[in-house]
């Protein structure tokens, strides 16, 4: 075994000190919940039946990216910056998006995400994986968003903390869905669910406000917000 190690790569090295200045300037606290994934499922099985002949076939993840959109461009207090010392108001809504790559995890910015439905959505996430992937994404692509979305669906990852990036106000984590017990009419049936976690920098957000923020991206991502127009 070497003495020396693997030394990190230039973007290794940028990474881990933001994370380190994240998780020391940053209060985080973190809210858990779990949802009955199969509204969720037929959401998606009712999106790809509609879906115009030319669009990319939506996921969950496309799902839930949208909701979150749709929550922030409806609660200002989340659609903000922070840099420790003012708070600026966002006019649209630009969002964090972490994509797996082959050279570590990726967070690229969808800008004005709020002006995308559900198709266009799919359409803008697949072209920043691709350009993820390809390693083709401008410094600039990562730099402004209010917060980030984190799905490790594919995995058998139920739940996590996650931690927040610089300036921005939250992160959403989502684990896999998977049948699990659940109480539905005082009944415990075997149900899809999935853990959504919202970790949020307690300096400008409080509990109360991040539990609405929360279910509201439920309202959207169930369907079962009469604002979701997915």
């Amino acid at each position: 075994m070497s003495d020396e190690g693997t030394r990190l790569t230039g973007i290794q090295r940028a990474m881990a000190g933001a994370m380190k200045r994240s998780w020391d300037e940053i209060p985080h606290f973190a809210e858990v919940t779990q949802i009955d994934a199969e509204p969720v499922l037929d959401r998606l099985d009712a999106c790809r039946k509609a879906a115009p002949v030319d669009a990319p076939r939506v996921t969950i993840n496309d799902l839930l990216v949208h909701a979150v959109t749709r929550a922030l461009s409806e609660d200002p207090r989340f659609n903000v910056l922070f840099d420790g010392k003012a708070i600026r108001q966002c006019d649209g809504v630009n969002l964090a998006v972490a994509i797996a790559t082959d050279n570590g995890l990726m967070t690229p910015v969808l800008r004005d995400a709020h002006t995308h439905d559900i198709y266009a959505m799919a359409a803008a996430l697949r072209e920043k994986a691709d350009r993820a992937r390809a390693w083709k994404l401008a410094p600039d692509e990562f730099d402004g968003a209010v917060m980030t979305v984190s799905n490790l669906g594919k995995f058998d990852v139920d739940s996590g903390f996650p931690v927040i990036n610089q300036r921005q106000t939250a992160l959403l984590f989502m684990g896999s869905i998977k049948k699990r017990p659940f109480v539905i009419n005082d009944a415990v049936v075997a149900r899809k669910t999935a853990y959504l976690t919202l970790a949020s920098d307690h300096r400008i957000i409080d509990g109360v406000t991040a539990a609405s923020f929360l279910e509201r991206i439920i309202g959207h991502f169930t369907g079962r917000s009469a604002a979701n127009d997915a």
